[in-house]
């Protein structure tokens, strides 16, 4: 009997086990989708800021701005030819192409913007009017859908769906948006146009010492504070080693407008948790 007894407890004491493993395995694949949720939407908005600034750097060192194709000719898996222009690739974490919506005042490469005095592009960004639009770049975010069409809603409200050129499915809003407004892209313009533009066909970028290693248009992690870009390259910059804590997204376009003094030189620097070009 007292074997007996003895082995019925061991069975409960397994069953219990069980239990907490099952338990355990459960929260573990739920957070892992969560996380994998947050890296890819993270990801999708790191892509839509690299294509601001690469149609920024675009716009102060032309003048203008790359045509968008009809919206109405949207192509999920294919992106506006602009994008490749400007030297991304126009995709988001998802595998999504990027919509890029651009005013038509800024598409005429016979007019600086610096002329400009207000554009007609215009969005509700929750529910407060922003005139003055140069560009809008959107992501469909997780969902895969492109929620924004002249909105931004707060994330996460139900029952929305304004772009009808992908597919209409209202659902809740996860949309992610961002655009430049003609002042902020004239700050940055109108002052780098006073003089004559580079003419460099490359560029060096020196790194602080306290940015620890980069990565060249998505290659291998790399260290040292000499990188050389060619027109189509980017650079992400990052604080730790081993590419850890991102401090910084650059297209050479971007970092050609801080070249004031038009030796092709640049360099970046870290401050706080930013990195931040400079001139050089």
């Amino acid at each position: 009997m007292k074997t007996s007894k003895n082995f019925a407890f061991t069975l409960v004491e397994f069953a219990i086990i069980l239990v907490v493993i099952g338990l355990l395995i459960g929260l573990g694949a739920t957070l892992i989708g969560t996380l994998t949720k947050r890296t890819k939407y993270t990801e999708s908005k790191e892509a839509v800021k690299r294509a601001v600034e690469a149609f920024k750097g675009y716009g102060i060192r032309f003048g203008y701005l790359p045509p968008a194709r009809p919206i109405d000719n949207y192509n999920p898996s294919s992106p506006d030819p602009s994008f490749n222009q400007v030297g991304v690739n126009g995709f988001d974490a998802q595998g999504k192409a990027l919509l890029y919506i651009v005013s038509s005042e800024l598409t005429n490469n016979s007019t600086d913007l610096c002329s400009l005095n207000s554009t007609s592009l215009s969005i509700t960004d929750k529910g407060q009017p922003k005139n003055n639009i140069t560009f809008i770049i959107i992501s469909g975010g997780l969902n895969f859908n492109i929620q924004t069409n002249t909105a931004i809603y707060p994330q996460g409200q139900n029952n929305v769906d304004d772009f009808p050129y992908d597919f209409t499915r209202p659902e809740e809003y996860d949309d992610i948006v961002e655009y430049v407004s003609l002042f902020e892209l004239q700050q940055q313009r109108c002052s780098y146009a006073t003089s004559s533009p580079s003419l460099c066909t490359s560029l060096e970028v020196y790194l602080d010492n306290n940015i620890n290693s980069y990565r060249k248009s998505g290659g291998t992690c790399s260290s040292g504070n000499l990188v050389v870009l060619n027109q189509i390259d980017y650079l992400e910059t990052y604080i730790g080693n081993n590419c850890n804590n991102l401090c910084g997204n650059f297209t050479y376009s971007n970092l050609l407008s801080y070249d004031a003094n038009k030796n092709c030189k640049i360099r970046i620097l870290k401050q706080g948790n930013s990195c931040v070009p400079n001139d050089y």
